[in-house]
């Protein structure tokens, strides 16, 4: 048995229908990205590094809006930060459990979808342990944050 679907119209004469005319609002939103240090990695530990840092976007009018990451200096797969000719492993995600990567929706990444006027967003940070043959020093990425609304 297929379900029926029921479609109903009105149809309505143009002179009964007076409508004034309105100027959308087009919304105007801004985006403030956090920092993140990881602090100080030791690469003869076993024992990862965890991080968390926010995304807070402002809008002026409740806004439905799309938030998505750049993969920096590597993929959404594996970030890397650079240190020299080194690269320390790394990656973003949206859950603290560190099981959804925080892209823009492609090769396994997920974008964040929301709506709202003012909301910040949290964005874990987790670097394996042992990745036993860096050498001290400074390691960065940066990371392109969009907002699409």
């Amino acid at each position: 048995m297929r379900p029926l679907i029921r479609l109903a119209a009105v149809v309505l004469a143009p002179a009964t229908l007076l409508l004034p005319a309105c100027a959308a609002l087009a919304a105007t939103c801004s985006v403030s990205p956090q920092d993140l240090t990881l602090g100080q990695y030791d690469p003869l530990s076993t024992s990862s590094l965890n991080a968390v840092t926010n995304i807070v976007v402002t809008c002026d009018v409740t806004t439905a809006f799309v938030i998505t990451l750049g993969p920096g200096n590597g993929t959404y797969l594996s970030r890397k930060m650079i240190g020299g000719s080194q690269t320390l492993t790394y990656n973003l995600f949206q859950d603290s459990s560190h099981n959804i990567v925080w892209g823009d929706g492609t090769n396994g990444s997920s974008s964040l979808s929301w709506s709202a006027v003012s909301k910040a967003f949290q964005v874990y940070a987790h670097a394996p342990g042992a990745q036993v043959l860096l050498k001290p020093g400074l390691y960065t990425d940066t990371i392109s944050v969009t907002v699409t609304y």
